[in-house]
């Protein structure tokens, strides 16, 4: 039986992540893995930081060549350019994207004492440190300290953990084998603990071990759950959580479709793709369709994915001119779900930008929400952003009729 059975905790290594990327089949998996609460996947704080500067460093790089460009454009014209280039913020990039993988994996701290061994090991050429020619004149270099304490970490906390099977996941078989041998040091790191320390040396070879993909999808019983109420409040929050009209009124906003209704009747005369800045209030949700099913049977249980359209509709501030009208999307998520275990509840894998609603779908802009619009825009918060960027664009038509600013002013809708 299942409860007998050891706790596990799957380590991965920084390769089986970084090809695959934070929004892929892989990272499905692992949630998968993990919202089936039977094992706990996690990755060595290293590692971690090794995913983060996978993104950082590409974008110092991309924020350096920017600033080059803008500053020989600025040389090389003889009238000034103005165009300010916003102050890089590594910091806040790279704890956004900690922050996006620590959604999909747990993280194991790696010690003090760990990373002193592994500095130890790299200066000592001790497996799974190496030295490296780098160069034709046959100069050498020492490596392998981040693998040494990404290798210390998962051993550190199977020694800690006596009644956990560790399962590291690594294509690194050069540095740390392929689980039949180990050279010293690393064989007397595994003393006492080789029989609840596994080395996988494949995505493959995990996703055998704990996720086996099965025909036993019920399409109709995993429809049924998505139309659920607890379903369409799950998508609710993360509408909210993705979508809702920032504090600060400044972002990129989502594509959606506003209806043109007769006043004080609610008959839609005429739509219009637009730019959304956010919901001003939690949307409607409704359910569309369901395709790319996947099942897969973890323990006792069948854990299904499945690509879920949505439509979303409620009164959404524009972004350009910040009125309050009612309008309608598409939302196209990746989720999962449980077709056994009635505890489960939808959890929404990734997803994708939203999208204007197809001629099929316009019935959401239904004269309810227009009635329903008109009375969240004469809400008093609404009624005060109103006041203020009625006022702002009268200061800048004035400035432009003086001839003391040239831009162009988006119509009012």
């Amino acid at each position: 039986m299942r409860e007998t059975e050891p706790l596990a905790l799957i380590i991965l290594d920084t390769n089986i992540l970084t090809k695959s990327g934070i929004d892929s089949a892989t990272t499905d998996l692992v949630k998968i893995i993990r919202a089936s609460g039977i094992e706990r996947v996690a990755v060595p704080w290293v590692v971690l930081e090794e995913l983060t500067a996978h993104r950082a460093v590409p974008y110092r790089r991309k924020y350096e060549a920017a600033e080059a460009a803008l500053r020989s454009l600025t040389e090389g014209t003889p009238w000034p350019i103005r165009v300010p280039l916003p102050q890089m913020d590594l910091q806040r990039f790279q704890e956004e994207w900690r922050e996006k993988w620590l959604d999909v994996v747990d993280l194991v701290p790696t010690s003090e004492a760990a990373l002193k061994q592994a500095l130890i090991r790299e200066a000592n050429l001790l497996p799974p440190c190496k030295q490296v020619t780098i160069n034709e004149g046959g100069d050498t270099a020492k490596i392998g300290g981040r693998d040494a304490a990404i290798w210390l970490t998962a051993v550190e906390y199977a020694r800690e953990n006596p009644d956990e099977t560790v399962y590291f996941v690594s294509k690194n078989t050069t540095d740390f084998g392929d689980g039949d041998a180990f050279p010293y040091p690393m064989n007397e790191d595994l003393a006492d603990i080789e029989d609840r320390f596994v080395l996988l040396t494949t995505w493959h070879a995990l996703v055998e071990k704990f996720a086996q993909q099965t025909d036993d999808a019920d399409e109709a019983a995993v429809r049924s759950i998505l139309q659920a109420p607890e379903s369409l409040s799950a998508i609710e929050a993360e509408a909210i959580r993705l979508m809702l009209v920032p504090p600060s009124l400044e972002g990129p906003g989502f594509e959606g479709t506003m209806g043109f209704f007769v006043e004080g009747e609610g008959t839609l005369l005429d739509t219009d793709t637009v730019r959304v800045l956010g919901w001003a209030v939690p949307p409607f949700v409704a359910f569309d369709q369901a395709t790319d099913l996947k099942a897969y049977r973890i323990g006792d249980h069948v854990w299904c994915m499945a690509t879920v359209r949505w439509v979303l509709s409620g009164p959404a501030a524009l972004r350009n001119t910040l009125r309050i009208q009612g309008v309608g999307c598409i939302w196209e998520t990746r989720v999962l779900v449980s077709t056994t275990n009635a505890d489960a509840r939808l959890t929404v894998l990734r997803s994708q930008g939203t999208r204007a609603l197809p001629a099929g779908h316009f019935s959401v802009l239904s004269s309810e929400l227009a009635d329903y619009t008109n009375l969240i825009s004469h809400e008093r918060r609404w009624m005060e952003v109103q006041r203020l960027q009625l006022s702002g664009r009268r200061t800048v038509e004035r400035l432009i009729a003086e001839g003391r600013l040239d831009v162009p002013l988006p119509p009012l809708r």
